[in-house]
């Protein structure tokens, strides 16, 4: 959501802005691009539809318009992440009726520097 009284950008979507307070705010989208901010591996979780996932990684990035979301992390061993990675929003497929968006590596990401 996008304020167009102080021009913040903000997550999760509301009728109102929570910088200023305005309701002049409108649906934006975003670009699919992101930073890693933080994140932490999953090895046990016993809630469905979890416990069939594990492990999974489950993660804080930040995307280039601004907000933080969590989200999880696909296409990259976890040993090879590192804060400020760059990466790119893609598709989970849960159920015929359940897309998801994830993020990966942006290409060549997975190797830091």
């Amino acid at each position: 959501m996008a304020c167009h009284t102080c021009g913040s950008v903000h997550h999760y979507p509301r009728p109102f802005c929570p910088d200023c307070w305005s309701a002049e705010v409108e649906s934006q989208e975003a670009s699919g691009r992101a930073t890693l901010y933080t994140w932490s591996t999953v090895h046990m979780n016993d809630l469905p539809p979890f416990k069939e996932r594990v492990p999974y990684v489950a993660a804080v990035v930040e995307l280039v318009e601004g907000p933080r979301v969590m989200t999880n992390i696909v296409g990259c061993d976890e040993a090879e992440l590192f804060i400020g990675m760059e990466l790119e929003v893609a598709y989970q497929e849960l159920t015929d009726a359940i897309t998801v968006a994830v993020f990966q590596p942006a290409r060549d990401s997975c190797v830091q520097g």
